[in-house]
Formats: C-alpha cells, sequence, structure tokens
C-alpha cells in the first residue's frame, strides 16, 4: 500500500455543543486522541491535526502523540475546506493520498479505515444505511483543482462543482456517520458506544459554574462569546461563530454590564455592518480571571472526583478501544 496522511479537523469553535467537543470523553479517552489514535493504527503518518479555537489546549493534551499540528489563524471565518487545504499543502511529495476525519466523529472501527485506504480512486467515502460519512479518502493531487473552488457548500461543493465522481463504500459501521454538534448528539454517541460495546461508560464530571451579581449572568457560552469579541473584532462576527441571534446578544451584553456597573466593550458605530467592538481594559482582566478560575476548579474538581468515586464506583468494567 502506498503512504498515506492523516488531517483531522479540529479549528471549530464548538458553539452548540457549548463544551469543546475535542476534548469531552467516550470510554474515558477524548475525542480527538480517540481520531488520532485510529489514524496511527491505520498506518496513516504524518497525522496532522489542524487547530482553531483552544489551540494551545490541543497542543498540550496531544503534546505526547507525535501529530503534527498547523493552526489555522482565520478560524471563525473559514470553512473546514480551507483547514483541509491549508494541512494538504503541508503534506510531504511522497504523499499520494489522505485519510480525512473531522475531531468530533470518533467511533470510526479500525477495520473500517482499512477498508477505505485500501479502495483506490480520487474520492472515496464511506456509506452506512444510505448515509454519507466519514473519514474519507483523498488523493492529493486533486489539490490544484480544489484550490479553484470559491462557493460556500464546503468539499462537497468542491467535489460537485469539478465533477469529481464519488467512490462510495459501503459499511457496516454506524460510527462513520456519528458526529457531536450539540449536547442530544453527543448522547446520542455515549449511548451508541454503551450498546455497541455492552458496557456502561464510566462516570464523568460535569462541572458549570455561573457568576452571579443579582442574577447568573455569566457562563462558558458567555466567556467564549466575549473572547470572539476580542478575536473577531465584532458582536456580529462573534453571533455567527456562536449561532446567535444578535438582539440576543445585545441583551446579553447589556445584562452583564448592568449587573457589573461598569462596560465590558468598548464600541464603535458602524451601520448595517455593526461597527467593530473589543473588550475593555476591565472586561480583559475580568476573562483571563474567569479562564485561570476556571482551570483551577476544574483540575481540583477532578481530583475530588477521583477521590470519592474510584474506580470500583465509576465503570470498573468500562474503557477499552
Amino acid at each position: 500500500m502506498e503512504p498515506f496522511a492523516a488531517i483531522v479537523l479540529a479549528a471549530g469553535v464548538s458553539s452548540r455543543m457549548g463544551r469543546f467537543k475535542p476534548l469531552l470523553e467516550i470510554d474515558g479517552i477524548s475525542m480527538i486522541r480517540r481520531v488520532t489514535d485510529s489514524m496511527q493504527a491505520a498506518g496513516a503518518a504524518p497525522v496532522v491535526v489542524v487547530t482553531g479555537y483552544r489551540e494551545d489546549e490541543l497542543r498540550r493534551h496531544l503534546a505526547d502523540t507525535g501529530v503534527a499540528f498547523l493552526h489555522n489563524e482565520d478560524y471563525w471565518r473559514t470553512q473546514m475546506l480551507d483547514s483541509l487545504l491549508m494541512a494538504m499543502e503541508t503534506l510531504p511529495a511522497t504523499i499520494s493520498r489522505v485519510l480525512v476525519n473531522p475531531a468530533d466523529i470518533p467511533l470510526v472501527r479500525p477495520e473500517t479505515i482499512r477498508a477505505l485506504v485500501s479502495v483506490p480512486g480520487d474520492f472515496v467515502r464511506p456509506v452506512c444505511a444510505g448515509q454519507h460519512g466519514h473519514p474519507i479518502v483523498l488523493a492529493t493531487r486533486l489539490l490544484p483543482e480544489l484550490r479553484t473552488y470559491t462557493g460556500n457548500r464546503g468539499l462537497r461543493g468542491a467535489i460537485r462543482r469539478l465533477g469529481i465522481v464519488p467512490r462510495d463504500v459501503e459499511v457496516e459501521d454506524q460510527g462513520v456517520v456519528l458526529d457531536s454538534d450539540t449536547r442530544d448528539e453527543y448522547t446520542r454517541l455515549l449511548r451508541y458506544r454503551r450498546e455497541d460495546t455492552r458496557r456502561p461508560q464510566p462516570l464523568q464530571l460535569d462541572l458549570r459554574v455561573h457568576l452571579q451579581a443579582e442574577t447568573s449572568f455569566w457562563n462558558a457560552s458567555f466567556a467564549q462569546f466575549l473572547e470572539l469579541i476580542q478575536t473577531t473584532g465584532s458582536i456580529r462576527n462573534a453571533c455567527s461563530c456562536m449561532h446567535m441571534a444578535y438582539s440576543n446578544a445585545w441583551k446579553l451584553l447589556n445584562e452583564a454590564e448592568r449587573q457589573l456597573g461598569w462596560p465590558l466593550l468598548v464600541r464603535s458605530p458602524g451601520g448595517s455592518n455593526g461597527g467593530g467592538s473589543e473588550l475593555t481594559a476591565r472586561g480583559q482582566e475580568l476573562l483571563r480571571a474567569w479562564r485561570a478560575m476556571e482551570a483551577e476548579l476544574q483540575e481540583q474538581g477532578e481530583a475530588i472526583f477521583r477521590k470519592y468515586f474510584p474506580r470500583n464506583l465509576n465503570g470498573e468494567n468500562g474503557g477499552g478501544a
């Protein structure tokens, strides 16, 4: 078999989940580690992880895995196709094909991956019960053509526009179509894993923290929203990243500033484009304090959790690959 690489797409904001998807666990193993492990086990080299939001956390989390990292600085305004093309451009010339998998599709069976890479073709994809899934196999020679696509329908639109005929591989592996954009989908993923392995999932600590003055007005999602305002330079851009209505965003911001008694944002007018916005110095200080406290609470919470829920109470028969 010719050498092949793998690209793991992990630049997204995880806004609809409300938690950072790549680090959510299944069988006590993070989703992104499950994906990178499966790609390496299939023989992919190199494995390139494309990061964006919370890049530092992913680098620390995967520091011992030997994967390569590529940061998409424009993650908040680009598509997954842009991340894919960036990563393909970094691959050695000896690589003719690449496996592509989003970080939130973690339960593809090893035999499915092996079956896909064994099938020749420029664009190979799995099909389960009539649904197309991941990972896909893509020929690197398509890169120049894919770069010419200017539409907004991602890789699927580029493949269709360029007239590339997909090679579908029928598989009996529901994992190829199970992603986790929302909490309900993550729950479905965990349930599928329990039914597939006939083992219960280990207990996890789901620690959610809020701040309040009069009422609760600050949580992880609101902190993420403020981070995105600072990154993108506008409330409207942050709303787009968060899939949040512009009017709802203003309500949240106004209520937070009312309870704090001071402004979180410096705003500049911009008519229909929404103008520009950035955090005030005090707002930045508050956000940094929140992130530091959140990290410490999570670390201490995990330690307390392990103290009171040892292995015999926490899925002793769980785990596994």
